[in-house]
């Protein structure tokens, strides 16, 4: 019974403890703190008495230390020094080695600079007097003596070189396909393939074609340059390119290249 009162004065006693927290949560933090306390105590307990005996000894081990290290400095350290031997004696008798062979150079000639020598003679200048030409006759050859002055022709050149002139966009006169805008949407639907492509992608759409009727009425330059891909745009140039020759467009009565664009409508029936 002393032994029970005992261990219930102590607030960390086992028996107090199971006692106290019968029945109840024990994972509280109250349960964990008691039930380790005398740990916690020993291991202060220890941890202080290595900390006085730590500091109780390090003057002496501060001391040690320093004596080692003063030890270590004053300890001499041997040098060898390694004498070279000395070099071999010349011998005075010997003859010293012969002297290269001499480089001879080629002679060079020099050019002495003769400095010009200015001479006042009047220049004559020709004159061919104007009237001597009137009776000059264009000939083959360079012929001077007498008379007569021989020039040679120069040939004559009968090619007329025209200049590339460059499209409009407009001309008083219009180019203008034979038979008319309607014959011109029927040759195209008699000769426009659907691509298979399109077809199976099922893309319907406006193709623009940019093409320039020439002086002639013949078609060049063509290029699609708005409208649905997947062969559209290469279909609707093959079937321009086809087409047959224009009446030429006009400015100021004469034909000029005029550049068109026209739409071309692609649909799935």
């Amino acid at each position: 019974m002393s032994m029970f009162k005992l261990s219930w004065n102590n607030a960390t006693a086992p028996e107090r403890i199971d006692l106290v927290f019968e029945n109840r949560n024990k994972a509280y933090g109250a349960f964990v703190i008691r039930k380790e306390y005398e740990k916690v105590v020993l291991k202060a307990f220890v941890i202080s008495i290595a900390a006085f005996v730590f500091a109780f000894y390090l003057p002496a081990i501060i001391r040690l230390i320093s004596g080692a290290a003063d030890e270590l400095g004053k300890k001499k350290v041997e040098v060898k020094i390694t004498e070279l031997a000395p070099p071999p004696d010349m011998d005075a008798n010997k003859p010293p080695p012969p002297p290269p062979p001499e480089i001879k150079l080629p002679d060079l000639k020099e050019v002495k600079f003769t400095p010009p020598v200015i001479v006042e003679e009047e220049v004559v200048e020709q004159i061919v007097d104007i009237k001597e030409m009137d009776n000059a006759v264009i000939g083959d050859e360079n012929n001077l003596d007498g008379d007569t002055i021989a020039i040679e022709a120069p040939p004559q050149v009968n090619e007329v070189i025209e200049e590339d002139e460059a499209p409009v966009l407009f001309a008083p006169v219009m180019p203008e396909f034979p038979g008319g805008e309607e014959a011109f949407y029927a040759f195209v639907q008699k000769n426009l393939n659907y691509p298979p492509l399109a077809k199976a992608a099922e893309v319907e759409g406006r193709v623009f074609v940019e093409f320039v009727v020439n002086k002639d009425g013949s078609i060049t330059d063509v290029q699609a340059v708005k409208g649905p891909q997947y062969g559209l745009r290469e279909e609707a140039e093959r079937v321009i390119k086809k087409l047959p020759a224009y009446k030429p467009g006009l400015q100021n009565g004469k034909p000029v290249k005029v550049k068109l664009t026209l739409p071309i409508q692609f649909e799935l029936h």
